[in-house]
Order: structure tokens, then C-alpha cells, then sequence
């Protein structure tokens, strides 16, 4: 519930008043990434940073009974590696696996101008490598809700 009401209040301040600055001071943003119906598919969730104003804090959770130790993030975007290390020990909670990373705005803005993206989770169990965006212009709810809590833009599939 939380959750939704963050993401609405950004979209409200977003498109009927215009925020003060240049991005929400509190988006949060989650989805899947593209899986077939037998993969692990982990979700992305985005938040503002409080602390700092120049980036974003991704979160990565997999729902599965394996524990999944995540340790790094790359993503690929339009054949360039981001590769980011996460800030701190994968947390569980029931059968979730989550950890983080912290990306600057330019990573953003390179994510959101990319045309095939896809990110890969290094982990003890091995990498989970997803698409994002594909080539053929196919998105995953994870990118359709970072264009609608970062931009503002509503994209339609």
C-alpha cells in the first residue's frame, strides 16, 4: 500500500502541479524484468535517494525458495557495461533475496535514451541475465514504471 501511494503521490506532483527541481523528491518504482514463465524473474524497484541529490538507489529482489546472494548489478545498455557493486549484504526476508546499488543521474539518462537493455545479477547461484528493453521495442513493467516515476511519461506497450 505504501508502496502505491508513493508511486501515485509522484505521479500527481508530476503531471497536475510540476515538482520543485528537476526530478520527485520521492519516487519509488517497481516491475519485472522480461522472463519466460520457467525463469527466475527478479524485479527492480528505484527510489530517490534522500541523502544525496545526484542518484538513484536500484534495488533488485528475487522471489525464490534459493537464497540468491546478489553481489553486483550490469547492466547493458545499447552494448555498454554499467557494472555496479552493491552497498551492502543481500537481506531475505521469506523467500526474497533483495540488494541494492546506487547509480548516478548520467546512468539514468543513458538507461532512459537506450534502445535494448539488459541487466545481469551476479550471484552465488550463478548470473541472472534479463532483458529490459529489447531490441524489437518489447518493455518490461520494470522500465514502463521507470519512464512513469522518472519522466513522467506514460509509454504505452
Amino acid at each position: 500500500m505504501k508502496l502505491q501511494f508513493a508511486l501515485i503521490s509522484s505521479l500527481a506532483c508530476l503531471t497536475l502541479a510540476g515538482c520543485a527541481g528537476s526530478y520527485p523528491e520521492r519516487v519509488v518504482t517497481k516491475g519485472p524484468l522480461i522472463c519466460e514463465a520457467n525463469e527466475v524473474c527478479p524485479e527492480l524497484s528505484m527510489r530517490w535517494k534522500d541523502e544525496i541529490r545526484d542518484g538513484f538507489k536500484i534495488t533488485a529482489e528475487i522471489n525464490n525458495p534459493t537464497k540468491y546472494d546478489i553481489t553486483q548489478f550490469v547492466f547493458l545498455v545499447d552494448g555498454q557495461p554499467y557494472t555496479y557493486s552493491t552497498i551492502n549484504a543481500t537481506q531475505y526476508a521469506g523467500t526474497v533475496s533483495s540488494n541494492s546499488i546506487n547509480v548516478p543521474v548520467s546512468f539514468l539518462n543513458s538507461f532512459r535514451n537506450g534502445k535494448e537493455i539488459s541487466l545481469k545479477l551476479i550471484t552465488n547461484q550463478g548470473d541472472v541475465e534479463r532483458s529490459i528493453l529489447k531490441a524489437d521495442g518489447q518493455q518490461s513493467s520494470a522500465y514502463l514504471t521507470f519512464l512513469k516515476g522518472y519522466t513522467g511519461q506514460i509509454v504505452e506497450k
